[in-house]
Formats: structure tokens, sequence, C-alpha cells
């Protein structure tokens, strides 16, 4: 509760206390501005906030973990960063992902299976704009299997 003057120049009619409910979260310069806006215009003490001691610890501590398991775990972890054949793979799952639809099942957020309104389930919509999760996964399998497929071409 803010009690404003009862007697001067910013006196206050009726003298009741304006009161600040604390509903939902609330921080330090809500207050503070709340506390300003109803007292008389003056020259109020700023806030001021301490330095925050935990953070530069937490960053402290953090960084030299890092530096120690990088450290540590350096000879083990650079032959797998290396290995050309692990790279190799990881490009090969997602370009099939991405040019499959991944992408725009990501963005639009589609269901992955949906009801065919007699108990089964529809693993391709219909239409031209629809599309279901489970198609991504169907198309990158269609074309994995292309890969390893003859070749034939006509005379």
């Amino acid at each position: 509760m803010l009690f404003p003057p009862t007697i001067g120049e910013h006196a206050s009619a009726d003298g009741q206390p304006i009161r600040f409910d604390f509903l939902g979260p609330q921080n330090a310069d809500g207050i503070h501005a709340w506390i300003q806006r109803h007292l008389p215009p003056g020259n109020y003490p700023q806030l001021a906030r301490p330095f925050n001691w935990s953070r530069l610890f937490t960053t402290i501590t953090i960084l030299v973990g890092i530096f120690t398991f990088g450290t540590v775990a350096y000879p083990y972890i650079l032959p797998v960063i290396q290995n050309r054949n692990l790279w190799a793979g990881v490009s090969l799952i997602l370009v099939l992902m991405f040019t499959s639809g991944h992408m725009y099942n990501h963005i639009r957020k589609v269901p992955y299976v949906s009801g065919n309104g007699k108990g089964g389930i529809t693993y391709f919509a219909g239409g031209f704009s629809n599309q279901l999760g489970i198609e991504t996964q169907i198309i990158a399998a269609i074309c994995k299997l292309a890969d390893h497929l003859p070749v034939r071409v006509p005379l």
C-alpha cells in the first residue's frame, strides 16, 4: 500500500492508501515504476541491482568444465569427427529427409497419420497441398530403394 500525503501541495483529498495488487509475476522494475507514477514529481533514487556473482561463478565453472571435457575427450572424438563414412551417412540421411518433405511437415506441424473414418489409418493425404508425416518416411524409403535397383535404358 502507498499512503499519499494528507497535507501539503500534493495532498490527497480522501487520504485513502493506494493498493498495489501482486497478481501474476512481478519484478522490481514494475513496482519501482508504479511507485514513481503515484508519487509527486521529484528526484527519487534509481533502482540499482547488485552484481550477480552466481552468474559469474556459474559461467566460469561451465567454461572450465567444457575446456576439461574437450581436453580429455579430444583424442577419442577426433577420429569420429574425421570419419568420412560417418559424414557420408549423415549427409545421405539429411538429403533424403529434406527432399522427401520433412521440412514441410516440421513447419506446418502436420499429423503423422490420419484416420480414414472407418477405423483404419490413412498413410497418404488426399488433395494437392496436404501431407501426412508418414509420407516423408515412405518417400525417403522409396528413394533409397530406387538407388539399389538396376537401371534399364530403353533402346
